[in-house]
């Protein structure tokens, strides 16, 4: 009995509500307000998360770009004293690039009979930029260097001068040269083994490779080579003148 006299007494408050009240509650889906001020609520949350991980990558590349600035100072700093050590280097007459210098000089004047100049400079990047050039009687520089034949000697002179001048070091004490005589004549050719050989007794190896008609024609018809300086003859004319002396597969 008591139940059924709250019921109709909460059925009476109802009806006698404010009508506003009740036409709200009746005709708002409130949970589809709720959802829609939930979805606006995480929106404005992702947003702020964005914009502070904008601010943070703001602030972090303005700390890169003072890096940045930095490191160039910093590099700038260091190519002065490049520039500064590599002029200290080339006028000091006991320094590594002066030996180095000398021996690239004797090499190419005992096998062309020509003074040549190696000079080195840094470049924007920073590093050592090596050019050699052929002087003529008068000291001056010449285009000779420019052919095939003279710039591939230039490069076999500075490779071995630079094993040469590292012999007392802890340094490789070895060299390969492919086509080591091309386009020189046979004089030049005699010249430049004469000095591999003067290297080699300085416990400096050279491995060099060759055709045939490119060796120097002696004039007894001899083979310039010694017996124990031939390590390999390719040929084909069977297996055992391939390079690993084993059939083709």
């Amino acid at each position: 009995m008591r139940i059924c006299d709250r019921s109709i007494a909460s059925s009476a408050a109802w009806a006698n509500a404010d009508p506003t009240l009740w036409h709200f509650w009746s005709e708002t889906d409130l949970f589809a307000k709720y959802r829609k001020n939930s979805n606006d609520l995480v929106t404005l949350r992702a947003d702020i998360a964005s914009l502070e991980r904008q601010r943070d990558a703001l602030h972090r590349l303005q700390d890169l770009r003072a890096k940045v600035r930095g490191l160039k100072e910093e590099n700038a700093r260091l190519v002065g004293e490049i520039e500064t050590n590599v002029e200290a280097q080339s006028a000091a007459d006991d320094s590594l690039f002066s030996r180095i210098r000398l021996y690239f000089n004797e090499i190419v004047e005992e096998v062309i009979d020509a003074k040549a100049l190696l000079s080195v400079r840094v470049n924007q990047e920073g590093h050592l930029d090596f050019s050699a050039e052929l002087l003529n009687a008068a000291g001056n520089a010449t285009s000779a260097d420019r052919g095939f034949s003279y710039k591939k000697l230039l490069c076999i002179a500075f490779d071995l001068a630079i094993l040469r001048a590292h012999l007392s070091e802890e340094f490789p004490r070895f060299a390969y040269h492919d086509g080591v005589f091309e386009s020189l004549d046979d004089r030049k050719k005699e010249n430049l083994l004469e000095v591999i050989r003067r290297y080699n007794a300085l416990g400096l190896q050279s491995i060099i490779t060759l055709i045939d008609s490119d060796l120097p024609k002696t004039s007894d018809g001899e083979m310039v080579f010694d017996p124990g300086e031939v390590v390999c003859i390719l040929h084909d004319e069977g297996d055992d003148g391939r390079l690993f002396r084993m059939p083709p597969w």
